[in-house]
């Protein structure tokens, strides 16, 4: 029952996280596609507005499934979030703000269709292009200071936290290639589904010669970047990777099982399995895109390849899914991911002042409880075991799992009917989208009967 509570979020961070990507890709896409257009090329206009229809609404849906993770986050764990909202206020700051110019931009660019001046609807696309890579410039420095809070500040006299920004940006080894990894990512995955979506529609849901011509037109433009994009994410992942080894922990979850191992090599939670899962979606998105790109160069392309084609598109969705739950998932049960390290000598406290983190060796017990409450997903036999395998139980609060409302049996079933519900709309939405289109004839005919 209590596993219900926390499933719930991971689902609402999931279908978040998968949303915003394609946000991230088609903020940079639809203005590219409406620019052509203006520019002579008039058969890219349909797809232009198609993809801005399904970005708007996308986003739209992004926002609920980020509002409903962030509520129910806070009712969860609202001391840790209280204090952590407070240290990290500067990057959430910069990502809201970035939100608001976003959601601005999606307006403006939409209702400015064929209103305004090309000059002034270009310039709202380069600020939606813009505005969608700020807001993971301020997110990404927060999932970074949960890896290691770098730029924390802790004055024993007050008893107050606070952060140096410039520390946390440029002190903290995780953060860049985070960000930069994840923007990458973000256009792999667009350009990918983009690219198998419009072959996919040549073959089955054109409804004239001229809409087929402009869907395999979309797919070469978008299949070449596709998989520039995803090598790019790839070297981009391995120097993740590497800066991860300044968090044993949470490397050694992923990485020690495979044989690369830092530290002690010790693992508390293996995650491994996801790192391997995630890399098969990865290995047969790149595939599909090597197998694409010829076959629409010379003309050639068949229906099965577009459905090949659609299916790496997918999972490049699905490859940023699991990439964002093992970077979650890998440093269970902390919220902080250094912190473990530090407290068993496999991290240094002297080595703190490198990542900017201004804390006196003897604060930091109160620090580590003050700015980290564990996460309980179960009924606390592995938080416990982990825990005391590492010596360090007395640092951690087990208080904060769930609020009493979110175990309770009601609350539950709720639960359970709510996501039980947006499966179905989800298996819906895919039938709808992936069903070959009828002649209007059969479609006349099947309303009569």
């Amino acid at each position: 029952m209590v596993g219900i509570a926390p499933a719930f979020l991971a689902i609402m961070f999931g279908a978040h996280i998968v949303m915003v990507n394609l946000g991230i890709g088609l903020a940079w896409l639809v203005p590219y596609l409406k620019w052509r257009a203006d520019r002579g090329e008039k058969e890219l206009e349909g797809p232009a507005r198609e993809l801005m229809k399904f970005y708007a609404a996308t986003y739209g849906v992004a926002g609920v499934f980020g509002t409903a993770y962030t509520v129910f986050l806070l009712s969860y764990y609202p001391k840790f979030l209280g204090l952590a909202g407070h240290i990290t206020l500067i990057p959430f700051g910069i990502a809201i703000l970035a939100i608001i110019l976003h959601f601005f931009s999606i307006a403006a660019f939409w209702y400015g269709w064929d209103r305004w001046s090309r000059a002034a609807h270009h310039f709202i696309g380069l600020l939606l292009g813009i505005s969608a890579l700020l807001i993971p410039l301020g997110f990404r420095a927060v999932f970074a200071f949960l890896n290691i809070p770098a730029g924390l500040g802790y004055d024993p006299v007050h008893n107050k936290f606070y952060l140096d920004v410039g520390a946390a940006l440029t002190k903290n080894p995780t953060y860049w290639p985070l960000y930069l990894k994840s923007i990458a990512a973000a256009f792999a995955a667009t350009l990918s589904v983009v690219a198998g979506a419009y072959a996919y529609k040549a073959f089955f849901r054109a409804k004239s010669e001229e809409e087929r011509r402009a869907a395999l037109r979309v797919a070469r433009m978008t299949a070449t970047p596709a998989i520039i994009a995803l090598v790019i994410t790839a070297l981009f992942g391995v120097w993740y990777a590497v800066s991860l080894q300044n968090v044993p922990y949470k490397f050694n979850n992923v990485f020690a099982s495979l044989g690369w191992k830092t530290a002690d090599g010790k693992v508390y939670y293996n995650m491994s399995w996801l790192f391997v899962l995630k890399m098969v979606f990865a290995s047969i998105q790149l595939i599909a895109l090597a197998v694409a790109i010829p076959a629409l160069a010379a003309g050639r392309m068949s229906p099965g390849k577009a459905r090949f084609l659609l299916l790496g598109g997918i999972l490049g969705l699905l490859t940023i899914l699991a990439g964002e739950y093992l970077n979650a998932f890998s440093q269970y049960p902390f919220f902080i991911a250094v912190w473990p390290d530090v407290l068993t000598g496999r991290v240094p406290v002297s080595a703190l002042p490198q990542f900017g983190i201004q804390v006196l060796k003897e604060a930091l017990p109160r620090v580590v409880e003050a700015v980290n409450s564990v996460v309980l997903l179960d009924d606390g036999p592995t938080v416990k075991s982990i825990l005391a395998s590492m010596g360090i139980e007395k640092y951690f609060s087990l208080q904060e799992v769930t609020n009493s409302m979110a175990v309770d049996k009601g609350v539950v079933t709720m639960t359970v009917v709510f996501l039980s519900a947006l499966a179905i709309a989800l298996v819906y939405l895919f039938y709808v989208l992936l069903a070959p289109e009828k002649p209007r004839q059969e479609q006349l005919a099947a309303a009569k009967s």
